[in-house]
């Protein structure tokens, strides 16, 4: 490779990480929501020593078989969610901020539905026998069996599925295979004993209700609006600065 195209690549990347920049601090507002929605009612668990209601099931959730190695696509949930979001971040502000807000109330909202309404999923008598079962298992123990209606998981896969659908300038190929990820960590919910149905279809209501207000109040137009005048802003500093110093 030549040393002009070695200049060019470099650049392709620092510029990469320039467009992105600014959804970082969103990323983390958000991990923060999901840090106390989650994980605050787990420690109020434990500490008030509370315990979940059971609510109805439907006739569906007797017939649905526990399938192991669905928790493969389980464990995908976060690390697909951080790709597609900074990815969208790269590609469209607009669709990133609709996308950051929807998320930021969905959870809070379901934060709040934990704390006065905590429900527990009992797990179905399992021996694991392959290392996928095993997975199974410890993801079972792994934190306390509340926080299910709504589902968090199936927040982070909607949102997925709404960033592909939203960002036309994303490649065609990482949209449909993103999309085709989400769907099946939305079904992992319930084939590895995690959920319930209804708690897919009350997280579903609650992602697109939610979405289809903060869309139709144009928040992420308001919020990439905002940002790209603090940009300027900061772009015609930083050249004032440069002048000044260049005239002295």
């Amino acid at each position: 490779m030549k040393r002009e195209e070695k200049v060019i690549v470099k650049k392709e990347k620092w510029h990469f990480f320039k467009e992105i920049k600014y959804a970082i601090l969103p990323f983390f507002i958000f991990v923060a929501i999901l840090l106390i929605t989650y994980f605050g009612n787990q420690l109020l668990y434990n500490l008030l020593d509370r315990h979940g209601t059971d609510y109805p099931k439907i006739p569906l959730d007797d017939q649905i078989p526990l399938v192991s190695w669905f928790v493969y696509f389980y464990y995908l949930t976060f690390p697909l969610g951080i790709v597609t979001f900074f990815y969208l971040a790269y590609k469209d502000k607009k669709s990133l901020y609709n996308i950051f807000v929807t998320l930021c109330i969905s959870f809070a909202i379901s934060g709040i539905i934990y704390f006065f309404w905590q429900t527990e999923f009992e797990k179905p008598d399992f021996t694991p026998v392959t290392f996928t079962d095993k997975l199974v298992v410890w993801t079972w123990g792994s934190v306390n069996p509340i926080n299910c209606f709504p589902s968090q998981h199936c927040f982070m896969a909607f949102a997925v599925i709404i960033a592909c659908f939203n960002g036309k300038k994303m490649n065609i190929f990482y949209r449909i295979f993103a999309s085709l990820c989400a769907i099946m960590i939305v079904l992992s919910t319930v084939f590895i004993r995690q959920h319930f149905v209804l708690d897919i279809f009350a997280s579903f209501d609650i992602m697109f209700a939610v979405y289809a207000i903060v869309h139709v109040c144009k928040c992420g137009e308001k919020m990439a609006a905002r940002q790209e005048k603090r940009e300027k802003d900061r772009q015609i500093k930083k050249l004032l600065k440069s002048t000044l110093k260049n005239n002295q």
